[in-house]
């Protein structure tokens, strides 16, 4: 979608309009929430016609390829790890704290296994091979990590440390992204072989109504298979996603890369006005929005979350720019939670940053180091103006770079670290010059210090409950202090958005302001407010992309039509 969309077109009669074309459940965006509610609803027996703006896949197909689950999968029992859906829950609630209610994240722990299940059944694969050891992406060869803070002491406290994190099954490379091709594909191919009409290049131009306030379908443009000018539209549109993709959005020169970039989407969009054939889809049992979120929409990031336009935007280019959100805001569904981004800022691998200290802009430590980098980046962009530090002694930073070096990681992680340790790292030969390097204050960061060596030394606890194999005391110089702040240009914090439509947690409706249900539109992953929408730990996405897209289908399939 883009600025084109229109408000609602309000039917007396449905009879009044001439549809061109129907079926019984629409869904508008094929990632990996609209690919598993169209799967399911074809398993139930509905018709269904999936569109997407694109070709499919969405930011699902191009993340790291992680799916969260537990409770006793075929790979945790394979690899003798026991798990329960009593223990998930107990975890993910620290997570996901209130921001679903505990009966539904109940029902999404208890329906693990079966959503892991249902995913193999329908080709996705996963390995089973085990990474035991605290790290934000397990290394090439491996498909089973600790893809949250479960091995942070804080957490291992209160409930039993189990990985989680599956990863997608795939040949080993090297590559940065796009691992989650692994799990729309397979389902794109269940979905056609089940009967599921898919028109890509198609974008939404606003829903149908009742004067009742009931979605009865949708109107798009959409650009006819075949056509030369779908041809020509369709490279418009990859040659600027493939532009914005040469580098993080937070890097210099990127600003550049955007403005070739939206030549390329005028021409996209001059192609799609000028020879888009509309169309008037009638879905009579429902409509599914799930066309990601809003990282994408500077504009849209701006109104609703202005600190994190510095941060590195995950997701699709294009893609991810909150057309369906606005879809369901125009029909009367009410949007929450918009301020929250889920900005992550890793900082392990390698292994020895964690074992130093985070500090904010004045100095002060601010966080346990070894929690999941959503955790770090959430406390560092909203209460610490998005600064940080990480301070190492010259054995860790000696040891980070043999690390970096040599350890078994992706270029995509080894690259960025390279640059930091180069570009963004300060050296003082004692604590107080290196203070003055990085403009903080020389007293408060040896306070700082102070208290950490104490508990690193066995004298105190660690006043942010960070485990004592963890702390490693900051005695010898010369002293580091590596710019981790999330407005790095070399060493990215990358954002993505949570926030979005308001849902019945039982069905999967869109809400009104008011509470209410819109009978006849749903939303589900990341256009609605879902499992990641407190604090974010890697696969959880992609897993309650599969949770709220089967959720919404099950729900519609049993509408009378």
């Amino acid at each position: 979608m883009d600025g084109s969309l229109e408000q609602p077109l309000v039917l007396t009669s449905e009879d009044e309009l001439q549809w061109t074309d129907s079926a019984d459940f629409v869904v508008v965006g094929y990632g990996g929430a609209g690919v598993s509610a169209a799967v399911q609803a074809a398993q139930n027996g509905l018709s269904v016609i999936a569109l997407d703006s694109f070709a499919g896949g969405g930011a699902t197909a191009m993340n790291g390829g992680i799916f969260y689950a537990g409770g006793g999968t075929a790979v945790q029992q394979a690899l003798g790890i026991k798990d329960t859906a009593e223990d998930m829950y107990n975890y993910l609630k620290l997570e996901v704290d209130g921001v679903v209610k505990a009966e539904t994240l109940r029902r999404f722990c208890e329906g693990s296994v079966d959503d892991f299940n249902w995913l193999v059944t329908h080709g996705v694969r996963f390995g089973e091979t085990y990474y035991p050891h605290k790290t934000f992406y397990p290394p090439a060869g491996y498909f089973l990590y600790h893809s949250d803070s479960g091995l942070a002491a804080t957490y291992a406290a209160q409930t039993p440390s189990i990985p989680r994190g599956h990863k997608y099954w795939h040949a080993r490379n090297n590559q940065a992204t796009g691992f989650g091709i692994y799990l729309t594909e397979p389902l794109q191919a269940s979905a056609k072989a089940l009967g599921v009409r898919f028109w890509p290049r198609t974008n939404v131009q606003r829903m149908i109504m009742s004067k009742a306030g009931d979605v009865l379908g949708v109107m798009t443009l959409h650009m006819p298979e075949g056509s030369p000018y779908t041809k020509q539209f369709a490279e418009a549109q990859e040659r600027a996603r493939a532009i914005l993709q040469k580098l993080p959005s937070s890097m210099p020169g990127f600003p550049k890369l955007e403005r070739k970039a939206a030549g390329y989407w005028a021409r996209a969009q001059q192609l799609q006005q000028k020879y888009g054939v509309p169309q008037f889809i009638r879905a009579y049992k429902g409509v599914c929005l799930s066309a990601g979120g809003f990282i994408w929409n500077r504009n849209m990031l701006r109104e609703h979350a202005a600190k994190y336009v510095s941060n590195m935007a995950m997701g699709s280019p294009g893609g991810d720019n909150g057309s369906g959100i606005l879809l369901g805001q125009s029909a009367g569904g009410a949007a929450d939670l918009m301020e929250r981004v889920s900005s992550w800022r890793f900082i392990n691998p390698p292994a020895q940053w964690p074992k130093g200290m985070l500090i904010n802009a004045a100095g002060q430590r601010f966080v346990n180091e070894e929690l999941y980098g959503a955790a770090i980046g959430r406390e560092m962009n909203e209460n610490h103006g998005g600064r940080g530090y990480i301070i190492l002694d010259r054995a860790l930073y000696r040891q980070s770079w043999r690390s970096t070096l040599w350890e078994n990681l992706f270029p995509f992680m080894r690259l960025p670290l390279i640059l930091a340790l180069i570009f963004q790292t300060k050296k003082g030969r004692t604590l107080g010059s290196l203070a003055k390097k990085i403009g903080v204050s020389e007293e408060t960061l040896l306070a700082s210090v102070k208290r950490y060596n104490e508990s690193a030394r066995g004298y105190s606890p660690d006043e942010f409950g960070k485990s004592a194999k963890e702390c490693h005391p900051l005695l010898e110089g010369p002293f580091y202090a590596v710019d981790v702040s999330a407005n790095s240009k070399l060493f990215p914090c990358s954002a993505m958005t949570v926030g979005g439509l308001k849902v019945n947690e039982e069905t999967g409706q869109v809400l009104r302001a008011d509470g209410s249900s819109i009978a006849g539109l749903y939303a589900a992953g990341r256009t609605a407010i879902g499992l990641p929408s407190n604090l974010y730990v890697s696969g959880l996405s992609a897993a309650d992309c599969v949770f709220s897209g089967r959720r919404a289908a099950r729900h519609a399939s049993a509408q009378v039509r």
